[in-house]
């Protein structure tokens, strides 16, 4: 009796084992040309995904994101990742206008068309946000209107009938660059005036070839310079430093609604904090501050008309000695 069930028993083994090898072959047989395709990342690769990925000096492990790059290896970064990068024109710069400044030794390191006026895009929520925090009291109480639902794009996930605290309209505002938040903030205060507060404000630091049209970048009408933008972001940067704190934010929880920064350069010790922007008539524009060199001053690195902001960032990085 215990031959007859160990000859079955077996018997039924050796036929699901073979059964399972049967699938497995017919399987590998069936997706050759899939698996044929799968190669190990060449350097190029590697390159490209350094360039065109978020360079934020991370790695994945499991679920959790873990900082990879010590400060040095950042700065052997910033020295080697230009070099990957194809060249352009303008010794490799693709953005029109663009400048960086020492603004701790208030000079300029470079410059290039700094004062041609152009299309700025949401590096306009710079101001607006400055304005709105010496025009709009922090707890009032802004409601969702149709109105402003009707702003092109809802980066911050608005609904009609949802009402925050000006306060924390600028977690939106800076972090996904909510065009709805800028409307809601400046019409709050009245739209026509606040505009108006933002233009007298632009004047009143020396910013004179920056005018604003709307307060959240939709319009080609919002103009400034590279250099107007670096006199800007480092008023904020000495009067209103909260405000940099917030573009600093990798994520913010504000009534259900989480905001996740997409900047790339977050992780990175020497990023202190900046705006982007796009619109099509602008191209890609950024405004971002770096602590940087062998005394780690800080400078202003501004981009206008790029198409490639993060390659022309580390191509200018690698400017400053």
């Amino acid at each position: 009796m215990k031959q007859f069930f160990a000859i079955v028993f077996g018997g039924l083994f050796f036929i699901g084992a073979g059964m399972g090898v049967a699938y497995v072959a017919g399987w590998a047989w069936r997706n050759a040309g899939v698996l044929a395709d799968i190669k190990a990342p060449s350097i190029a690769a590697v390159a490209d995904a350094i360039i065109g990925q978020p360079v934020d000096g991370t790695s994945v492990s499991g679920f959790k994101r873990i900082i990879r790059y010590t400060a040095d290896e950042e700065e052997d970064l910033i020295s080697s990742a230009p070099q990957a990068m194809k060249n352009s024109a303008a010794g490799g710069v693709t953005a029109r206008g663009y400048i960086v400044k020492n603004l701790t030794k208030n000079s300029t390191v470079i410059s290039h068309n700094a004062e041609i006026v152009m299309p700025i895009a949401s590096l306009t929520k710079l101001v607006t946000a400055a304005v709105a925090r010496k025009l709009v009291k922090p707890n009032s109480r802004i409601t969702v209107t149709r109105d402003i639902m009707t702003t092109y794009g809802n980066t911050a996930q608005f609904r009609v009938g949802e009402a925050f605290l000006a306060q924390d309209l600028y977690y939106p505002l800076l972090m996904v660059s909510s065009n709805d938040a800028a409307e809601a903030l400046a019409r709050d205060y009245g739209r026509l005036q606040f505009i108006q507060a933002m233009n007298d404000f632009t004047q009143s630091i020396g910013a004179y070839r920056t005018y604003f049209a709307d307060p959240s970048g939709l319009s080609p009408e919002n103009v400034s310079t590279a250099n107007d933008i670096a006199i800007i972001l480092d008023w904020i940067r000495r009067n209103d430093p909260d405000l940099i704190g917030i573009t600093m934010l990798k994520s913010k929880t504000v009534k259900g609604h989480t905001w996740v920064n997409p900047t790339h350069f977050l992780n990175w010790s020497t990023y202190l904090g900046g705006k982007n922007g796009y619109i099509p008539e602008a191209g890609l524009t950024s405004a971002s501050l770096f602590s940087l060199g062998p005394s780690k001053n800080v400078y202003a690195i501004v981009l206008l008309d790029s198409s490639s902001r993060d390659g022309d960032e580390l191509r200018l990085m690698e400017k400053v000695k």
